[in-house]
């Protein structure tokens, strides 16, 4: 590992609480069951060691961590380097691609336009997508739990290989779709479960076509402004503004191939205006194309989990599990799914939230409504392909 990647610790305990998005109170949701976490010198020297720790553990060029805690109170810790060339530290305002944390934006956006009768979730997606493939035949919903049988854009080999020839390319959703045609899964919609990025670019278009508005537009007025989230921006629709980490993977050629490993020297995945990659970023769309930095995603997390954003009702149909079981394996979750939301347990308590990957970057930020906390944590390689378990060390220090 470079001596440019060696530790530029950054620890910023803050006692401001965060902005209210709106009047809606406090979901019943959360119930705090456990003692309290609380910031203090203390803990926030405790947590920059083990960010440290986790960094340099899984030679990670870079790692970038925030936790709010009960009162609102932010912890940010970086460690490690965002561009290994340039030598240039992680800072706190770093961008990093947040992969499919992006959902969660995506999820919480529908939720709201249902909330409003502006869409329903119930609603065929041949109301906003005729053309389609059996749009007539898919919900909404089914697209939101990754029930309707639609093949993820990444596992159909076309679209891989022309993303992988041209990196640089910029790609639209219309090019996109038109590139899935008639791909499905073995399931009829509604019957089985598959995850898929392609589901929330259909989710994305259906959501513009109902609003006359772009999803960058719709997120960044509904949610980003007024819970003052200023770094964070959906790559295929604003210009981004702000330093960015690069992705690093082991191996050759464009793409990380796979691979997880840190045994080889990292190479740089950078390639084109977007991250990763501009054709990885354009084609994967509002399903993985944001970028922001951790203490954003934290709060963010924090908002939506604790029902500043989504109404109960809503809110509870996010977080519910009971949609997406019970179907024969293989069309199974590997990982517990809501709408928009993954479900873990974290040091023995439940979580809330998403992983996010695009090559060369991990992440992950959930939300433990036991102790009402959030934590955030986003890396710039590959190989860091179990995110949560960095969330969980940091979780151990914070947490009483």
């Amino acid at each position: 590992m470079s001596a440019a990647a060696s530790a530029s610790p950054s620890a910023s305990p803050s006692a401001a609480p965060l902005e209210s998005i709106n009047p809606v109170p406090v979901s019943q949701l959360v119930a705090p069951t456990a003692p309290a976490a609380h910031l203090d010198a203390a803990t926030a020297k405790a947590l920059q060691t083990a960010l440290n720790g986790v960094r340099t553990g899984g030679a990670y060029p870079g790692i970038s961590a925030a936790i709010v805690f009960p009162d609102g109170s932010v912890w940010t810790g970086q460690s490690g380097t965002a561009v290994l060339s340039t030598r240039t530290p992680v800072a706190a305002d770093t961008l990093f691609s947040i992969g499919s944390i992006s959902k969660t934006f995506v999820a919480a956006l529908a939720g709201r336009l249902a909330a409003r009768g502006t869409i329903s979730l119930d609603d065929p997606l041949s109301k906003y997508v005729p053309t389609f493939y059996d749009a007539d035949k898919i919900t909404l919903r089914e697209l939101l739990d990754h029930t309707s049988g639609v093949k993820d854009l990444f596992e159909i080999k076309a679209i891989t290989d022309a993303i992988l020839a041209r990196p640089a390319q910029t790609w639209t959703s219309a090019q996109l779709l038109a590139m899935v045609g008639k791909a499905r899964y073995a399931f009829a919609p509604g019957k089985g479960y598959w995850y898929s990025n392609t589901e929330y670019v259909l989710l994305g278009v259906a959501m513009e076509e109902a609003t006359g508005k772009t999803v960058a537009d719709l997120v960044r007025t509904e949610f980003l402004a007024p819970l003052g989230l200023d770094h964070t921006y959906l790559q295929t629709e604003e210009e981004v503004q702000g330093a960015e980490a690069h992705g690093y993977c082991t191996g050759t050629g464009p793409g990380c191939g796979g691979l997880r490993s840190a045994a080889s020297k990292p190479r740089d995945n950078s390639a084109g205006t977007m991250l990763p990659f501009t054709a990885e970023a354009s084609a994967v769309g509002p399903a993985g194309a944001f970028v922001s930095s951790a203490s954003d995603i934290a709060r963010w997390t924090e908002a939506l989990y604790s029902g500043r954003v989504l109404d109960e009702a809503d809110l509870a149909s996010m977080v519910d599990i009971s949609q997406t079981q019970g179907f024969k394996a293989p069309f199974t979750p590997h990982w517990i799914y809501g709408l928009g939301t993954e479900e873990t347990t974290i040091n023995g308590h439940v979580a809330w939230g998403h992983r996010g990957h695009l090559d060369g970057f991990w992440s992950a930020t959930w939300f433990l409504p036991d102790y009402d906390v959030s934590i955030t944590v986003l890396t710039n390689a590959e190989w860091a392909s179990n995110p949560t378990a960095l969330v969980a060390s940091l979780a151990k220090v914070a947490i009483p």
